[in-house]
C-alpha cells in the first residue's frame, strides 16, 4: 500500500536537499580564496553528497591515499578534493598543509567536525589562512518541508501531525541520512501492519514512531 512512499525515501534518492546551510556552505566555498579549505560536519550531514553536487565532473579522491597518490593528482590549476579526510594519516595531512603553503596547490578536505577541530587546534594549523565551511543539520521546518513534498506527491499529506514531526525530529536531530531512513522504516512498518490487519498500528502515531526508532537504534540517541 505504501510501496511508492517507501521507494521515495530510499537512501539513494534525494542525496542533496538544498537547505539554508547547504546554500550558505556553497556560497562560502565559491567565495573562498584560501589554498586549504575544510568542509566539516557531523556524520550524515551530507558532505559527500554536497561535494558530488557541486563538483559532478571533478575527481574526488577517497581517504585511502599515499603520498604518491597525492603527488600524482597535483595540478596547479585544479582543486584537489579528498573526502572522508579524517581517515588520512597525520603525516599526510601535514604534507598537504606544506603543499598548500607554497600557494601553488589548492585542497579541499572533507571530514567529520570532531576530527577537523582536533587538527585545526594544532599550532601549525592555527597560524595558517584556512577556510572552514561547516554543514549544519537541517532544521525541523526543513525536515517537515522535505517530507511534506513527498507526501503531497503521493496524495498522503494527511499522515503526520505536528506532534509526530516533533518526535521524529527529536530522534533524528536534523541528520538528513537518519531522516530518510527513519521515514522509510516508518512506512515499512505501517505497510506491514495494514497488510496484516494489525489495527493498533494501522496509522502513524507515537508508538509506531518509537518502533521505527528502536529498529534503527535511535531510541537512546
Amino acid at each position: 500500500m505504501y510501496e511508492s512512499l517507501i521507494k521515495d525515501f530510499e537512501a539513494t534518492k534525494d542525496n542533496v536537499f538544498e537547505t539554508l546551510s547547504f546554500n550558505f556552505a556553497k556560497k562560502e566555498l565559491q567565495n573562498s580564496k584560501s589554498n586549504l579549505k575544510f568542509l566539516i560536519g557531523v556524520p550524515g550531514s551530507g558532505k559527500t553528497f554536497f561535494l558530488n553536487h557541486l563538483f559532478p565532473n571533478h575527481k574526488i579522491l577517497s581517504s585511502l591515499l599515499t603520498k604518491e597518490d597525492i603527488d600524482k593528482n597535483l595540478n596547479e590549476n585544479q582543486l584537489l578534493i579528498i573526502d572522508e579526510a579524517q581517515m588520512l594519516d597525520n603525516s599526510l595531512i601535514e604534507y598537504i598543509r606544506t603543499l598548500a603553503d607554497t600557494q601553488k596547490y589548492s585542497f579541499l578536505l572533507s571530514m567529520h567536525t570532531k576530527e577537523a577541530k582536533e587538527i585545526l587546534n594544532k599550532d601549525h594549523f592555527k597560524s595558517r589562512n584556512i577556510d572552514i565551511i561547516e554543514l549544519q543539520p537541517i532544521t525541523k521546518q526543513e525536515m517537515i518541508q522535505y517530507i511534506n513534498v513527498k507526501l503531497l506527491k503521493n496524495n498522503a499529506n494527511y499522515l503526520f501531525s505536528k506532534k509526530e514531526f516533533d518526535i521524529m525530529y527529536k530522534y533524528t536531530k536534523g541528520n538528513f541520512r537518519y531522516i530518510k531512513k527513519f521515514v522509510k522504516t516508518l512506512f515499512e512498518l505501517l505497510d506491514f501492519a495494514i497488510k496484516n490487519n494489525i489495527q493498533k498500528h494501522s496509522k502513524i502515531n507515537s508508538c509506531l514512531i518509537t518502533m521505527a526508532a528502536i529498529k534503527l537504534g535511535l531510541e537512546d540517541e
